[in-house]
């Protein structure tokens, strides 16, 4: 019986120090994977200029055919918002489609 024992206690040994080694070649794996990816894409600061770069590509894309479209028809008195789109305005001004136009 104690033969049985000591053999378990140097099979748990070894385990652990199996798991041990498990461990430390994941966490490398982890870092050099960490490593790799920000090499693949660098982080770039973003000074207050380039933040408001996008707003002025988003207006870009907001001025065209389609923009101008959906201008006129509020123009002629129609919603664009898409809470009430194409139905007649009768009460004047919608915040909604004026938000949708100041983008």
């Amino acid at each position: 019986m104690q033969e049985l024992e000591g053999v378990l206690t140097r099979l748990e040994k070894h385990l652990e120090g199996f798991l041990e080694e498990f461990k430390l070649l994941k966490k490398m794996l982890l870092s050099e994977s960490l490593e790799q990816e920000k090499e693949l894409s660098p982080v770039q600061e973003i000074t207050p200029e380039e933040e408001k770069q996008p707003e002025r590509e988003e207006k870009k894309i907001l001025s065209g055919e389609g923009y101008d479209n959906l201008a006129r028809l509020y123009n002629e008195g129609y919603h664009i918002c898409h809470l009430h789109f194409g139905h007649k305005r009768t009460e004047g001004e919608c915040l909604f489609c004026i938000t949708l136009l100041k983008k």
